[in-house]
């Protein structure tokens, strides 16, 4: 995309002044006798002109074109006004080094007149001025293009970073199921196993040897004992410091005592997984807290729907946003909606009547 200035851009400038200048040449061979060289020339600098329109020409074509004014001045003097056309592009290109001979032509010229001189010279300072502006508009452009790629690499990171968060969150989940499985088979299901085989022992030992068979009932009962202390330390060990679940939420929205606040819950939250709670807390966290900050409700309705696939928390209020907060609405959830995108979830809000909130997130 061309950097634009209104409606012009440098592309569209150069294309303008390069069709000026074939039209004052052909007034002027119009003017003139109409010789053969004129008509000639003023082909080849249109086919010239076309090829740079349509394909990136090395500077250096520029002295084929002078090369071909200059010859055709032998046959048509007013050639030397051509001249304007190369004198542009070697300018243009920020390449003036490449107009040599037409500065050479200039001074040892015996026809050369100061209005020829002032057109060079003009025409060499809107070169510049073109070229200048195609200049900027690459630098603009690479500058545009390192945001761009930036700002879509540090997107890239962010969901990767949410995405390994959550199979982190995933793992650990995993990771506990298997220690209290393992637990449970190593602690429990031995000590359990053992009195299962004392009791055993006990049967066929009770009509032989009474003293033995009582010592086998007294290990099995104690193994028992042990067992039961074991599940018992074990189940103690599953329950966290804080609650997860509906009661956190329920303790969340306790907590907000601006205006009256009614909660329902619809569908089986014990299928909502530990990670998705992680992300539901701090939903109706910024929802409750964008109410504190920019509206003034007379109260807040909130549902969490868990489906058969997917759970809607949906948190309303009726208050009126106040001037210039839909920008600091924006900033707060924006990390939000980065970490519901990361499990294939989406927030999304509505300012038309109060302020509504709806997060949903897939449960597979």
């Amino acid at each position: 995309m061309d950097y634009k200035w209104g409606n012009w851009t440098s592309e569209s400038a150069t294309f303008l002044l390069r069709l000026l200048g074939l039209l004052l040449l052909c007034s002027l061979w119009l003017q003139s006798s109409g010789e053969e060289a004129g008509i000639i020339l003023l082909l080849f600098l249109l086919i010239m002109t076309l090829a740079r329109w349509r394909f990136q020409l090395p500077g250096s074509s520029v002295l084929l074109d002078q090369v071909a004014c200059l010859f055709a001045i032998i046959y048509w003097p007013l050639a030397a006004f051509a001249l304007i056309l190369p004198v542009f592009e070697s300018m243009y290109q920020r390449k003036p080094l490449f107009s040599l001979p037409t500065i050479i032509f200039v001074i040892v010229y015996p026809e050369t007149s100061f209005l020829l001189v002032g057109i060079f010279v003009y025409v060499a300072c809107t070169g510049a001025v073109v070229g200048g502006w195609k200049q900027e508009t690459k630098k603009h452009q690479r500058e545009a293009d390192k945001q761009r790629r930036d700002r879509y690499e540090l997107e890239n990171l962010k969901e990767e970073l949410l995405f390994a968060n959550v199979q982190a969150t995933r793992m650990a989940e995993l990771s506990e199921r298997n220690r209290i499985a393992q637990q449970l088979h190593d602690e429990v299901g031995h000590e359990l196993t053992a009195s299962v085989l004392a009791l055993q022992a006990y049967e066929q030992l009770r009509k032989e040897d009474e003293s033995v068979a009582e010592e086998m009932f007294t290990e099995a009962q104690q193994r028992l004992h042990n067992s039961a202390d074991y599940l018992r330390e074990t189940v103690h060990n599953l329950k966290p410091i804080t609650d997860l679940g509906i009661d956190e939420l329920q303790n969340i929205s306790d907590l907000y005592t601006q205006c009256p606040v009614n909660f329902q819950v619809f569908g089986d939250t014990s299928k909502v997984p530990a990670h998705l709670w992680s992300i539901l807390y701090p939903c109706l966290k910024e929802a409750l807290t964008n109410t504190i900050r920019h509206a003034k409700p007379t109260g807040i309705e909130i549902t969490l729907d868990v489906g058969p696939h997917i759970l809607r928390l949906s948190v309303y209020n009726d208050g009126v946003l106040k001037e210039n907060s839909d920008k600091g609405l924006g900033i707060g959830l924006r990390n939000l909606r980065h970490r519901t995108k990361a499990v294939g979830g989406s927030i999304s809000t509505d300012t038309t009547d109060g302020f509504l909130l709806i997060c949903v997130l897939p449960l597979e």
